[in-house]
């Protein structure tokens, strides 16, 4: 199967997840997990992307991020350059959509590249931590330049085979929520 037929199946299993009774209890799991990881707990500076509603809800790890006095940051994506940097935020009020219709910082914030922790996106992933994203390969550039712990929340159904190609960077920890 290709990557993007895989993409797709899997997006299709997203969204119809994205109704069922469990998805909050998963993504409850996956955050707590996560707030358990040595990772989590010796990071400052956090990178985490604003979900979509059929991937799993980081509006409320963010929430808790804050909470905790971490300082997060969100993908800030230049669309024209194919290049991707983290804006900091303080408060989720502060955002909306970007041109594309993807949520960001709509206000003035400090941007880096330097992150103790990103949790990568993605919407297939291999056991060995290769990831299938949406296509734009903005993660994996990010990924390939810049050097912090990395840590995954998926859903037990985006497990998947399939060769990872010679620009594919992969994720150091997987967290997996069973769904069945």
């Amino acid at each position: 199967m290709t990557k993007q037929s895989l993409r797709q199946q899997k997006l299709k299993l997203m969204k119809s997840f994205q109704t069922n009774s469990y998805k909050v209890e998963s993504d409850r799991y996956l955050a707590d997990h996560l707030y358990q990881t040595s990772e989590y707990k010796n990071a400052e500076r956090i990178g985490i992307v604003l979900s979509m509603p059929h991937e799993v809800d980081t509006y409320s790890i963010i929430e808790h991020m804050l909470n905790d006095g971490k300082t997060v940051f969100v993908p800030e994506t230049d669309y024209e350059h194919c290049k991707m940097s983290f804006k900091a935020l303080s408060n989720l009020e502060h955002i909306g959509p970007d041109v594309k219709g993807i949520n960001h910082v709509t206000v003035e914030a400090d941007i880096t590249n330097q992150l103790d922790l990103l949790v990568v996106p993605g919407v297939v992933f291999s056991t060995t931590g290769y990831r299938i994203g949406y296509g734009g390969g903005y993660f994996d550039k990010f990924l390939s330049h810049y050097k912090q712990s990395t840590i995954s929340l998926l859903y037990d159904f985006q497990l998947d085979v399939f060769e990872a190609e010679s620009h594919d960077e992969p994720v150091e920890k997987l967290i997996i929520a069973t769904t069945k």
